[in-house]
């Protein structure tokens, strides 16, 4: 895998909050990584240009620019740039959060969002909450509150042999085994790691490699390589089969997903 480059987060993310609602914006280069850390306050990480990955416990969450991923306060996190991103963070005080998702949460950004996000990125830091920046700001929590929810998160187990297969699926998604096959190298039952799978991540084991697949899939499309060599890479006889995949789970092709 890449190595990434540990950066330090912004040196906002370590002073109080001097107003309700903090934008902080910055231009993070491909394959570079924010350490680990938390807030105090509440979090939405959002990138305007380029696609993201965050970690959050043991789920991972990859953001294109269509969505973006509010963080709790107090939840250790950690972002990487999977392309070259313009990332805006806002930084929200406790006392707005009173609407907000109480667990980490990756949230569509309609058009409207986005344009009001785009607006907000010129806003100075000493601007005035009850000025028309400030009311800005206020809008934009409000649509955060009510923005959809995005099932694209993925948790990975903790236990070791669920481990082992799903860091191999990640260095090689086209890897066709069965729970049987994977028994035999893991050294359990096709039942036990059906149940396993099911009681750490939430889903089987199918469901789980279809949601790494779209990942994957999403982290190839914003680096440029074409539908067909992410299709065989992933394990589709054809283009076609991925395609039609893509499409059912998001609702438009591939190309359409990033605008590209």
């Amino acid at each position: 895998m890449t190595k990434l480059r540990q950066i330090a987060p912004s040196s906002q993310s370590r002073q109080a909050l001097e107003k309700p609602v903090t934008v902080v914006n910055r231009q993070v280069a491909v394959n570079c990584a924010i350490e680990r850390h938390q807030h105090l306050w509440g979090q939405f990480i959002y990138a305007s240009k380029g696609v993201l990955a965050v970690n959050i416990g043991n789920e991972r969450y990859i953001v294109p620019p269509e969505q973006g991923v509010w963080v709790p306060p107090k939840i250790e996190h950690q972002v990487i740039a999977l392309t070259r991103v313009t990332l805006t963070s806002f930084y929200l005080d406790l006392e707005l959060l009173t609407r907000l998702p109480q667990s980490s949460s990756l949230l569509a950004v309609s058009a409207f969002l986005k344009a009001l996000i785009c607006e907000a990125i010129n806003i100075p830091p000493d601007y005035a909450w009850r000025s028309p920046s400030g009311r800005l700001l206020r809008l934009i929590v409000d649509q955060l509150a009510v923005a959809e929810q995005v099932t694209l998160n993925l948790p990975y187990p903790r236990d070791l042999r669920l481990m082992e297969m799903t860091r191999e699926l990640q260095q090689n998604p086209a890897n066709g085994n069965s729970l049987e096959q994977w028994g035999s190298t893991v050294g359990a039952s096709a039942r036990t790691l059906s149940r396993l799978f099911k009681k750490e991540t939430g889903m089987t084991y199918s469901q789980w490699r279809q949601k790494l697949n779209l990942q994957l899939a999403i982290t190839a499309l914003a680096g440029g390589e074409s539908i067909t060599n992410i299709a065989l890479n992933l394990g589709y006889d054809s283009p076609s089969a991925f395609i039609y995949m893509f499409k059912k789970h998001f609702g438009v092709s591939p190309k359409k997903y990033l605008g590209t």
